[in-house]
């Protein structure tokens, strides 16, 4: 009989659910292209601030895959870079960070939302 394989947690969501709890404020848009021309798309995104979130899962996975290879951290750098150019401010978390300190994250979010507003 073949083993069933584990469920990976959907990161997105478990921020999602955090931000809901903690905030009481209006849910972010997911999954949201942002670039002109490249398929990127931000985890979480607030649109009338120009303020996203980037959620990285596997962070401390064995072996050097996906977003930690080297290839992946050029992709992420580029794709970082370009957000900054086109006036976009993107907060990152990894999923430790939503396990040991999900407030802290929140509040991160909450405040650089009312630096935009202020600007």
């Amino acid at each position: 009989m073949a083993k069933k394989k584990k469920e990976k947690p959907d990161q997105e969501a478990i921020f999602l659910k955090i931000w809901c709890e903690v905030t009481r404020l209006p849910p972010p848009e997911r999954e949201v292209k942002f670039h002109p021309t490249r398929q990127w798309r931000f985890d979480f995104v607030w649109h009338q601030q120009r303020v996203a979130v980037e959620i990285h899962g596997g962070t401390f996975m064995a072996g050097r895959t996906g977003h930690t290879s080297g290839v992946g951290v050029q992709r992420d750098c580029e794709k970082s870079n370009a957000a900054v150019l086109l006036g976009w401010r993107v907060l990152h978390f990894t999923t430790q960070d939503l396990r040991q300190k999900p407030v802290q994250c929140c509040e991160q979010v909450i405040s650089l939302l009312n630096w935009q507003l202020k600007k």
